[in-house]
């Protein structure tokens, strides 16, 4: 899927995290806003992306490291059978596995718990899923322009988590969220024609990097699913924070 229709799914899973855990609209939204950012980190590992390009040299730096660490791993772990046919191991392997996902979720809890980490993880994830998004959307300007406009919205969000107490996200429901936004990307990715190792670390018909794909799977970024599923999200997104999102946590 598009960097942009994993955005808006993620979007989607973070409002939803959000309305179950019963957290306030404030929180909610910062919630849907934190999954969104984390649909995109598993595309992380394609320095060409969308996402990888979208904050510049700190993406950039990150999504190559990223792709050695995913070329390690395949090296590592592949079968005698996978590596009869040579592969790279890199875009849609380590990143998109379910232990991936995790690592992502815990890693964002662990460094919600330092002080100032909960406004580090709120301005990333606000700056990723906001940066790629805007850098699809040539019409509002200049990307530099676009750029400021990302970080200064994330900035925002991330420094309201340091000023402003009582709206402060546990760092267990920022790591929940993240594990989510991770895990609708692979998920959403599960179902184009090029799959994603859902079985990984374990082998599957010999190979422990099959690839798993839907049935009924589409061509990424040439399919009217694709487009139904990103602007279904974006809909019911704001539809499901107003409906059962504005009930404030019992006391």
């Amino acid at each position: 899927m598009m960097g942009t229709s994993h955005a808006a799914t993620g979007v989607l899973a973070g409002a939803a995290v959000g309305v179950l855990v019963q957290t306030d609209p404030l929180s909610t939204l910062i919630c849907a806003l934190i999954g969104g950012g984390a649909a995109l980190l598993p595309d992380l590992d394609e320095p060409g992306s969308t996402v990888g390009r979208s904050l510049g040299q700190v993406t950039e730096l990150t999504s190559q490291k990223l792709r050695e660490a995913s070329k390690a791993a395949y090296r590592r772990t592949a079968t005698e059978v996978e590596l009869r046919k040579a592969q790279s191991g890199g875009h849609r392997h380590l990143t998109h596995t379910i232990p991936a996902c995790l690592a992502f979720g815990v890693l964002a809890g662990v460094v919600a718990l330092i002080p100032l980490g909960l406004g580090l993880v709120v301005f990333a994830m606000v700056a990723l899923g906001l940066g790629t998004v805007l850098r699809s959307i040539k019409k509002l300007g200049p990307l530099k322009k676009r750029k400021r406009a990302t970080l200064v919205v994330a900035g925002f969000f991330g420094l309201s988590m340091m000023i402003v107490p009582d709206q402060a996200l546990p760092f267990w429901l920022v790591g929940v969220v993240v594990f989510a936004g991770a895990l609708v990307h692979v998920l959403g990715d599960w179902l184009t024609r090029s799959g994603v190792p859902l079985a990984w670390p374990f082998v599957h018909r010999g190979k422990r990097w099959w690839m798993f794909r839907s049935p009924v799977a589409f061509h990424t970024g040439n399919s009217p699913v694709e487009d139904a599923i990103r602007v279904g999200a974006l809909i019911f997104a704001p539809i499901m924070m107003v409906l059962w999102g504005a009930t404030p946590p019992p006391m």
